[in-house]
C-alpha cells in the first residue's frame, strides 16, 4: 500500500498536468448547435477547413493586425474608464500577441485560452512582484532584478497552468520595470485584459472570413465525460457487455442479433435466421 501511495505522489509532482484535473469538468464543445452564421465566427467547422492561398492569408494577416492594434490604441486613448488611469499608448506585449493571433493562428500558443489567461496571469504576476520589490527604498536600483523575477515567475505560472503565451513574459516585465505601468498599479491588469479581449474579438471576426480561428477554445484533448476516469465497476461492466455470448447456432433462429440506433433515436433489431429457407425479420422498437 505504501509503495503505491509513494508512486502516486511522485507521479503527481514529477508529471503534474493541471488539465488532468480540469478537463473532466470542462463542458464539451457545443458550437455545432449554434446557428452557422454565428458558429463560423467562433471557429466551428462541420468539416476541416481548407487552407486559403498564401497571398490571401498575407492580405488578411495584414488587415487583422492593423485593425487589432488600431482598435486597442483607440480604446486606450478614448475609453473614459481606461484613460483615467493614464495607460501607455499601447501595451507593447500586445504587438507580439498580434503576430500570433493574426499570423500563426494554428499555433497552440495563439489559441484563446493561452492568449487570454497567459496575459492575465502574467500581468497579475508582474504587478505582484513589482509591489513586493517596491518595499525596498532602493527600488529604482533593483528594477532590473524585479523584471527578471517577474518574467521567471510568469513563465512558471503559465507552464503549470498550460497557458503558455510568449508575449505574457513581456507583460510581466513591463509591469515590473516600466514607469508608466508601475504607476498604474493593479489597474494594469484590466487594461491588459481589455486590449487582449479586443484583439481576440478582431481575430474571431477577420480570421474566420477565409480561415479558421480558433482551432480549439480550451484544449484539443478530451473534456467532460470523455476525460473522466471510469468509476469502480464500470470497466468490468463494459467488459462483460462486450463478452456477452452470442446465441447458440443450434437454434433455428437468432443466430445473430445486431442492434444499432439511427438518427431518429429508434432501435432497429435485425434477427437473421440460420435456416437457408428463411429470410430476415426486422422490428422497430
Amino acid at each position: 500500500m505504501m509503495p503505491a501511495m509513494k508512486s502516486a505522489a511522485a507521479e503527481f509532482f514529477l508529471n503534474f498536468d493541471i488539465d488532468r484535473y480540469l478537463n473532466p469538468w470542462i463542458p464539451h464543445n457545443r458550437l455545432g448547435r449554434v446557428p452557422k452564421p454565428i458558429s463560423r465566427f467562433l471557429g466551428y467547422r462541420s468539416e476541416p477547413a481548407k487552407e486559403a492561398p498564401s497571398y490571401i492569408q498575407w492580405i488578411w494577416t495584414f488587415v487583422a493586425t492593423f485593425l487589432g492594434i488600431l482598435l486597442v490604441g483607440a480604446v486606450y486613448k478614448y475609453a473614459p474608464g481606461i484613460t483615467a488611469h493614464h495607460p501607455p499608448v499601447i501595451v507593447a506585449s500586445l504587438g507580439a500577441s498580434a503576430i500570433l493571433d493574426y499570423n500563426a493562428i494554428r499555433s497552440p500558443l495563439a489559441q484563446p485560452r493561452n492568449a487570454v489567461l497567459g496575459h492575465a496571469l502574467s500581468a497579475i504576476t508582474g504587478v505582484g512582484i513589482s509591489k513586493l520589490f517596491q518595499h525596498n527604498p532602493n527600488f529604482e536600483d533593483i528594477q532590473w532584478i524585479a523584471g527578471a523575477v517577474a518574467c521567471a515567475v510568469a513563465s512558471l505560472t503559465m507552464t503549470l497552468t498550460n497557458t503558455i503565451h510568449p508575449p505574457g513574459g513581456a507583460t510581466a516585465v513591463l509591469a515590473a520595470t516600466n514607469a508608466t505601468t508601475i504607476a498604474m498599479g493593479w489597474w494594469f491588469v484590466p487594461v491588459v485584459m481589455t486590449g487582449t479581449l479586443v484583439q481576440l474579438g478582431v481575430a474571431l471576426l477577420i480570421n474566420n472570413i477565409m480561415r479558421q480561428y480558433p482551432i480549439y477554445w480550451w484544449t484539443p484533448a478530451n473534456v467532460g465525460r470523455k476525460a473522466r476516469k471510469p468509476k469502480f465497476g464500470e470497466a468490468e461492466t463494459k467488459d462483460e457487455e462486450k463478452n456477452t455470448e452470442e446465441p447458440s447456432s443450434d437454434t433455428s433462429r437468432c443466430a445473430r442479433v445486431c442492434v444499432r440506433t439511427d438518427h431518429a433515436s429508434k432501435v432497429l433489431i435485425r434477427v437473421q435466421s440460420t435456416h437457408p429457407a428463411k429470410g430476415a425479420e426486422q422490428r422497430f422498437l
